[in-house]
């Protein structure tokens, strides 16, 4: 696949959970999709983002994603987002708040045969977590 092919796959994988298809998500996952986050304690496979993805989805159903920027090497792209949404359902155990959250953050995807086989994202989690009131503003 070219570079172009490779950041056409990362933007419809963000589109797709943006517009919630969690099942085209799911079949942009290669089989042995391995995706690293920073409020989980360790790695989780494909299932595991799954399900932590519908998680998400529930507790911020307008959960928006977009790519203000892509560079892509190899079988490496890197996604610069902007992430909004309104805390409405359960998230860490609290109930949904109605608060707001916007942050821009970067994620970087490795695409082996057209699906997304390692990710990696990285974002200011204190400011997230601040928005939504979940700890206290720094």
């Amino acid at each position: 696949m070219s570079l172009e092919d490779n950041k056409a796959v990362a933007r419809k994988f963000f589109e797709e959970f943006t517009r919630g298809n969690l099942d085209a998500v799911a079949d942009l996952m290669h089989p042995d999709h391995v995706f690293h986050f920073p409020l989980l304690p360790e790695s989780v496979d494909k299932p595991g983002h799954v399900a932590g993805q519908a998680a998400v989805k529930a507790a911020f159903p307008d959960y928006t994603m977009t790519v203000t920027q892509q560079v892509a090497e190899a079988d490496m792209v890197f996604n610069r987002l902007h992430i909004t949404g309104t805390h409405a359902g359960e998230f860490m155990g609290r109930p949904g708040s109605g608060e707001t959250f916007e942050i821009s953050t970067f994620n970087v995807m490795r695409i082996r045969d057209g699906q997304v086989e390692e990710e990696w994202d990285e974002f200011d989690t204190l400011r997230f977590l601040a928005q939504l009131g979940i700890v206290e503003k720094p």
